[in-house]
C-alpha cells in the first residue's frame, strides 16, 4: 500500500506546513502586540528566481559521503562512563516531581523571570553564563524578590524524572526587555547582562539538562536546555536533539520564524523573523516542543535502562564524524530544520551502515543555515522560506524546503517518507508486522493527537526501493476550514527500510510519537493501547538498533 498524490497537492501541504504553529505561542504574540509600538523595518529586497534542477535520485544519493568536520573534533572531558551507566544513574535521588507534575508544567510562558545561556552544548569543566531578567509573557505581576537558578538532569530516577546537580544562591534581577532589529530580518534578542556563571562539574553525569529559574515560592518560571556531552562512544546509541527547530518556534519578543505581530491583534506571517537567535529565552511553541519531544523520550529510555548519549544538532553540524562512532542515531519528536551538512550526513550514515531511528515526523523538511551572533558562532538560524527573498542563493545554504524544485533533494532520500499532513488525527492500522518486531498484529495506533504532523511514502525518483509499511491510515484534518480547497486526503505511515550497507532506518513518521512514551506527555494522549504499543515498538527498535548494521539481518 502506498499513498499517491500529485505534486500540486503536495505543494499545498508544504504551504500549510510553513505557516502552521503550535497553539502554545499564540498568547505571547497577542500580549506583545498590545504592549509594543509598531516598528518600521528595512524592506526585504527580492531578486530573480533560481532555476529548477532535476530531482536527486536514490541511486545517485548512494555515492554521498560524510561531510568533513567544520573544525578539529574536541571530545568531551567528562569522566568515562561504565557499560551500565544508566542503571547506576537511576539509583541516585530525584527531585520531588511526578508524571502528573511534569504534565502540568508549562514551560511555554515566563511567569516572572526568564533566562538564556551562552552555550547549548558543553563538556565537564565548562563555564556557562546565565543571562537572566525579570520578564513576564502573561498577566502575572512581576515581583522584584530574588530568584534562584538550578540545573536539573532529565532522566528516570524512579519516576521523579530529574535530578538536581546545582543550585545558586538567591539573587536579585533587573527587568529585561526584548529588542527587535530594524533590519529586514526582524530578529529579536535579549541583550541582558550575565546574572551568574556556573561550572559543569565532573560529577555531572552527561545528558540532557534544564537550567531553571525559580520564584521565591519555588515555582519554576522559565527553562533553558543544555547538553552535557558524553565522551564519544560511551553508549551504542546517540540522540540528536533539535535545538534549531526549537528556536524556529521560539516566540520570545512576539516573533518566531513563523509569525509576528500584525494589525488588530492578528498575527502576521509577513512579520515573522527571517533570523531567529539563541540569544534570548525560550518561550511559546519552542519551549512547548522541548517538553513534548525531548523530556518524555529521555525519561522513557532511561526507565528502560537503555544507554543513550545526548548531542545537539549544532554538534552534528559542527562534527558530522560524531555519529560514525555509534551503531545507531536517534532523531526524536519534531526535527523540522536541518542544515545542508546535517541532511547529507544522514544520507552518508545510511550509506555507511549506521542505523537510524526517527521517533518523530516532518523530519528534515527545511534547509537552514547558521551565522554568528555577538555572543558566538552558529547562534543565528536563518530562514527566509522563499528563494527570491534569501540574499544567499548558494543551493547548499539557501533557506527553502529540501524538496523545493530549486534544491530537489526530498527527505525521503533518507527516511523513505516525507511530510504528508500537518495537524491531522485518526488511526493508523497495522499493515505487515515483521518477525523481528514482537507486537500484536491487530492492535492499531488509535487516537492520534490533533497536533500530529505525519509522513507517508511518496513515489518519486528519490524513494528507496524497499520501504516496508508497518502501520498506515487515512486521517482527518484538524482545521477543516483551512483545507476545504485541498482534495488530497492526508495519509500517515510508520515504516522501516534497510540499505545495502546494512543500515536500518525506522521512521515513526509521526511528530507526536516521542511524547506518548511517557505519562508526563503534555500533548493529548493517544488511546492507552496505542501508548503501550508505541512504547513496546520503541524499546524493541532501540535495543535492536544497538547492533551495528542490523539491517543486514532484519526480515
Amino acid at each position: 500500500m502506498k499513498s499517491k498524490f500529485s505534486p500540486s497537492a503536495f505543494a499545498l501541504v508544504t504551504f500549510i506546513a510553513v505557516f502552521s504553529i503550535l497553539l502554545g505561542g499564540v498568547a505571547s504574540y497577542l500580549l506583545f502586540q498590545k504592549s509594543t509600538p509598531e516598528i518600521k523595518f528595512a524592506p526585504i529586497i527580492k531578486h530573480s528566481d533560481l532555476p529548477y534542477r532535476a530531482m536527486e535520485t536514490f541511486a545517485a544519493s548512494k555515492k554521498i559521503k560524510l561531510p568533513p568536520d567544520a573544525s578539529p573534533f574536541v571530545n568531551s572531558t567528562c569522566p568515562a562512563l561504565s557499560s551500565h551507566w544508566v542503571t547506576e544513574e537511576n539509583t541516585k535521588p530525584g527531585v520531588k516531581m511526578t508524571p502528573a507534575k511534569w504534565k502540568a508544567l508549562d514551560l511555554s510562558a515566563a511567569e516572572g523571570s526568564a533566562l538564556w545561556l551562552d552555550q547549548s552544548s558543553v563538556s565537564c569543566g565548562a563555564q556557562v553564563k546565565i543571562h537572566a531578567a525579570l520578564y513576564s509573557s502573561n498577566s502575572t505581576p512581576i515581583t522584584k524578590v530574588p530568584r534562584i537558578f538550578a540545573a536539573w538532569r532529565i532522566g528516570y530516577y524512579k519516576g521523579a524524572g530529574a535530578r538536581e546537580v546545582w543550585r545558586s544562591a538567591p539573587m536579585k534581577l533587573s527587568k529585561g526587555e526584548a529588542t527587535t532589529s530594524r533590519e529586514a530580518t526582524r530578529y529579536t534578542e535579549a541583550d541582558w547582562p550575565v546574572s551568574t556563571t556556573f561550572t559543569v562539574g565532573n560529577d555531572w553525569t552527561p545528558g540532557f539538562y534544564l537550567i531553571l529559574s525559580f520564584s521565591a515560592f519555588g515555582q519554576i518560571e522559565n527553562a533553558a536546555p543544555l547538553i552535557v556531552r558524553s565522551p564519544v562512544g560511551s553508549s551504542k546509541l546517540v540522540m540528536m536533539n533539535s535545538f534549531l527547530t526549537w528556536q524556529m518556534y521560539n516566540s520570545f519578543g512576539g516573533r518566531s520564524g513563523y509569525l509576528g505581530p500584525g494589525k488588530d491583534g492578528i498575527s502576521d506571517a509577513d512579520e515573522r523573523s527571517r533570523v531567529v537567535s539563541f540569544d534570548r529565552p525560550m518561550l511559546g511553541s519552542g519551549a512547548y516542543a522541548i517538553a513534548r519531544d525531548a523530556i518524555p523520550f529521555i525519561q522513557f529510555v532511561e526507565s528502560q535502562g537503555i544507554n543513550v548519549d545526548e548531542e545537539s544538532d549544532l554538534d552534528f553540524n559542527q562534527w558530522p564524524s560524531i555519529a560514525t562512532k555509534y551503531a545507531g542515531v536517534i532523531v526524536g519528536g519534531h526535527a523540522e530544520y536541518f542544515t545542508n551538512k546535517m541532511f547529507n550526513s544522514f544520507i552518508a550514515l545510511r550509506n555507511s551502515g549506521v542505523n537510524i531511528a526517527v521517533l518523530g515526523g516532518n523530519t528534515g523538511f527545511w534547509q537552514t543555515r547558521l551565522e554568528p551572533s555577538r555572543v558566538g558562532p552558529d547562534r543565528h538560524v536563518i530562514m527566509y522560506r522563499y528563494a527570491t527573498e534569501d540574499p544567499n542563493t548558494n543551493l547548499k545554504e539557501i533557506t527553502i524546503e529540501f524538496s523545493n524544485e530549486r534544491i530537489n533533494t526530498p527527505p525521503n532520500l533518507i527516511w523513505g517518507t516525507q511530510t504528508s499532513g500537518v495537524h491531522v488525527y485518526g488511526t493508523l492500522n497495522p499493515v505487515k508486522i515483521p518477525i523481528w518486531l514482537h507486537v500484536s498484529p491487530t492492535t492499531p495506533i488509535a487516537g492520534l493527537s490533533t497536533d500530529s504532523e505525519v509522513e507517508a511514502i511518496t513515489p518519486n525518483r528519490a524513494e528507496p526501493k524497499n520501504v516496508h509499511l508497518l502501520y498506515s491510515g487515512t486521517l482527518k484534518w484538524r482545521d477543516v476550514a483551512n483545507h476545504k480547497n485541498i482534495k488530497k486526503v492526508p495519509v500517515g505511515q510508520v515504516t522501516w527500510t534497510t540499505f545495502p550497507s546494512g543500515s536500518a532506518v525506522f521512521n515513526a513518521g509521526l511528530s507526536t510519537w516521542s511524547c506518548q512514551l511517557s505519562d508526563a506527555c503534555i500533548d493529548l494522549p493517544f488511546d492507552k493501547s496505542a501508548q503501550e504499543l508505541i512504547r513496546s515498538i520503541t524499546s524493541q527498535v532501540l535495543k535492536l538498533w544497538e547492533i551495528p548494521r542490523v539491517g543486514a539481518s532484519l526480515k
